[in-house]
């Protein structure tokens, strides 16, 4: 995804107070070792920085804190002690509301944070290797006793090794969550599940949460008791402090539920998790961005994802008090979708609003800031104009540079698009050193098998085909499409973007049949997606016709070109940079034709659309003008014969 995509997401609600101190403590985690908590212990020493206040020197054992608060939340801006890092590397800077709860800041040694996560890795993968036993030891039964044939018997054993090859990718993200839950925060009950599912328990995980009832009839049962509320007003205080306890235990196990199906890939059943926590309470606005984030990134739903961002903004927007942060990434959402559905006016017109508000609360060197001006970037290059483009993602990373850590995954998106803005330009490069900086970063901080990591080798995989380096391209594109398949599943439009990107290298070759069972799959996946009027759907339309042209086949190659430029025009007027591809396209059908008179039309509208988009230095360009010297003489032959 070239977009930054956000979400803020919560576990659990905090209760508000009138009180005018807000307590916390600075501690390391409390840990669960055999079974058993192991208590956190205070850090005496930290330094707690918060916005408009001289910052708190620690001086108690316990690590406790303590500073006046004057309005309903407060911004803390750093916590440090020598020799210790957060473990929650957005705990700082992040505004909070005030609560009569204290505020718990973890931090760890960076060499105990490191050894956390490889031993909640090695216990997970050490249960996983137990499952496989166990898997491949019943098959090997079936097989002994003639249950099964020999091609059953090896399609079993494939199977359960390709679950094990993708759960495993996933250990590396759900260690690094194990890592830095502080257990001193968790009832019994809870301590027991996570450590469950950081053992691979997952049947046990699951036993454990069903115990306490059918979650989707206590949902319910919530639901219910709030128009109780409302109907019952001289009771509403009593039951409002039942009601949000009850929410923060249906929504911790909702979400343990969600975790349980993500570990396994099951998409469908992790969002319904998701989507039932924020249908309980909507105005945890966190709830209600993370579902919709998460119904566009892996299951490309885009209608239910708007409904959420529309519903967190319109809140954020009637109730700005605490809800800017959510207010500025709802509508920078919608903007992206906007723009993904090819209404770039609207999606221009939330950005702006998303940047203003940005500015004027967080200022310039915030990474909201940063994330819009980077959906900006790239509605400059949706626009065609790429110096701007550039300006924009530029600006966006030299801001995050400085607020984020330097390994952080959004510092590695940042350049990745600081690469794509580069490679459209045709510095193919400069583009390669960003894209590679980003994978290197991407898989060090989330793993291989993950979205992110797919679209760097798919940028990389483009980068070698303007190379001519075909064989890696290749790798790069069935590299990037086999993580989407197992993270996103067959019909996500990252998976119609790689079968494109496919059909585009073996018709390069000249396999054009492959190349058109490529195309056409794509087509297949942003017709259900998108529709047709869609600039996804115009592009394969746009290569179909490519590749029937090249077969011999114009007939067809004009019709699927045609479409595409019908489409294009539709969407973007009649001078965008991507219509000059297409009339190209249909010039070169013409040529093929020998009707050569209709082609230099065709080649000279593209050749002036390119020349105004990118320049007459630009090798498309350059290729337009060297294609219309070239019919001219064939026009010159035809006048002398």
């Amino acid at each position: 995804m070239k977009r930054f995509f956000l979400f803020l997401a919560a576990l659990a609600l905090g209760l508000c107070a009138t009180a005018q101190t807000q307590q916390g403590y600075v501690k390391t985690k409390g840990r669960m070792i055999d079974g058993k908590l192991v208590p956190g212990q205070g850090l005496k020493g930290a330094l707690v920085s918060v916005k408009g206040r001289t910052s708190i020197l620690v001086n108690t054992d316990d690590g406790a804190f303590s500073f006046p608060v004057t309005e309903t939340q407060f911004h803390l801006d750093s916590v440090k002690k020598k020799g210790y890092q957060l473990v929650d590397l957005d705990a700082c800077p992040k505004t909070y509301k005030y609560s009569s709860n204290p505020l718990y800041i973890v931090m760890e040694t960076p060499d105990q944070q490191l050894q956390d996560k490889l031993n909640a890795e090695r216990k997970i993968r050490r249960n996983l290797q137990k499952q496989l036993q166990a898997k491949e030891d019943e098959i090997e039964v079936l097989k002994a006793e003639n249950k099964i044939s020999l091609e059953e018997y090896h399609q079993a054993l494939q199977r359960i090794y390709d679950e094990q090859e993708s759960n495993e990718q996933l250990i590396s993200d759900m260690a690094q969550r194990y890592s830095e839950i502080d257990y001193d925060q968790l009832d019994e009950f809870y301590r027991q599940v996570s450590c469950c599912i950081e053992n691979g328990e997952l049947v046990k995980a699951d036993s454990l949460l069903r115990s306490r009832g059918d979650i989707k009839a206590q949902v319910n049962t919530i639901l219910q008791r709030g128009q109780a509320l409302q109907e019952e007003k001289e009771k509403l205080h009593q039951a409002e402090a039942v009601q949000q306890a009850d929410i923060d235990e249906a929504a911790k196990r909702c979400y343990s539920f969600y975790e349980t199906f993500l570990v396994q890939h099951l998409n469908d059943s992790a969002v319904y998790y998701l989507e039932l926590r924020a249908k309980m309470d909507t105005t945890n606005l966190a709830w209600q961005l993370e579902a919709g984030a998460f119904l566009d990134n892996y299951l490309a739903d885009y209608d239910k994802a708007m409904s959420y961002y529309k519903k967190a903004s319109d809140y954020a927007i009637s109730h700005p008090e605490g809800n800017l942060e959510h207010q500025v990434t709802s509508l920078n959402n919608i903007g992206y979708l906007l723009s993904s559905l090819n209404d770039f006016t609207k999606a221009k017109q939330y950005y702006d609003q998303a940047l203003m508000i940005a500015q004027k609360n967080f200022g310039e060197t915030h990474k909201l800031t940063a994330d819009v001006y980077n959906n900006l970037g790239f509605h400059y290059i949706d626009m065609g104009e790429f110096s701007k483009a550039l300006e924009y993602i530029k600006k966006s990373s030299e801001i995050l540079e400085v607020v984020l850590d330097p390994e952080d995954p959004i510092v590695a998106t940042s350049y990745n698009n600081i690469g794509h803005v580069l490679a459209e330009i045709g510095e193919t490069d400069s583009a390669m050193v960003y894209y590679t900086r980003s994978l290197a970063m991407r898989e060090k901080a989330l793993g291989t098998y993950h979205p992110l990591v797919a679209t760097s080798y798919n940028n990389l995989g483009f980068c070698y085909v303007h190379r001519l380096d075909y064989p890696n391209a290749m790798w790069n594109f069935k590299k990037a499409l086999e993580i989407d398949s197992i993270v996103l599943g067959p019909k996500h439009p990252d998976i119609a973007l790689l079968y494109n990107n496919l059909g585009f290298l073996y018709a390069g070759q000249g396999d054009y049949k492959q190349g058109l069972d490529y195309y056409t799959k794509a087509l297949k996946i942003r017709l259900e997606v998108f529709g047709e009027e869609n600039e996804n759907s115009a592009i394969s339309y746009d290569n179909i016709g490519n590749v029937y042209s090249k077969m011999g086949e114009y007939e067809l190659a004009l019709e699927n070109t045609l479409k595409a430029l019908s489409i294009k025009k539709k969407l973007f007027g009649p001078d965008h940079a991507s219509l000059g591809t297409t009339y190209f396209n249909i010039g070169f059908i013409y040529a093929k034709q020998g009707n050569y008179t209709k082609a230099l039309e065709y080649y000279n509208i593209s050749y002036n659309i390119l020349k105004d988009s990118f320049g007459e230095d630009h090798h498309n360009t350059k290729y337009a003008a060297k294609s219309i010297e070239q019919i001219k003489e064939k026009i010159k032959e035809q006048e002398h014969e």
